[in-house]
């Protein structure tokens, strides 16, 4: 009887994926609407995409916690490195051109 409510719950937290995922993609389509502004559609979508990534991760046991902390690394490792690059690409171009 145990591996049937084991079942469920897994059938229950696809369910709820696929769901969430089926709104994300209604929510794009409305937002495509050529009469709202680009940083309108952008930031409704990132928005949505951010609620739905948090009911997901809370569906599997995860706070949002982790996508601060993922952020937090993010600026703090990966975009100095960015910034870097881009920095030595201009100086490079600037550096043709003269």
């Amino acid at each position: 009887m145990y591996w049937i409510s084991n079942i469920y719950w897994i059938v229950y937290d696809v369910l709820v994926l696929l769901l969430i995922i089926l709104c994300l993609i209604a929510v794009t389509y409305f937002v495509r609407r050529p009469h709202l502004n680009r940083t309108v559609q952008y930031s409704i979508i990132s928005a949505v995409f951010m609620v739905g990534l948090v009911f997901v991760l809370s569906n599997f046991g995860y706070s949002f916690n982790i996508i601060l902390n993922f952020i937090e690394w993010t600026t703090k490792f990966v975009l100095p490195w960015l910034v870097l690059y881009w920095l030595v690409r201009a100086v490079k171009i600037y550096e043709k051109k003269s």
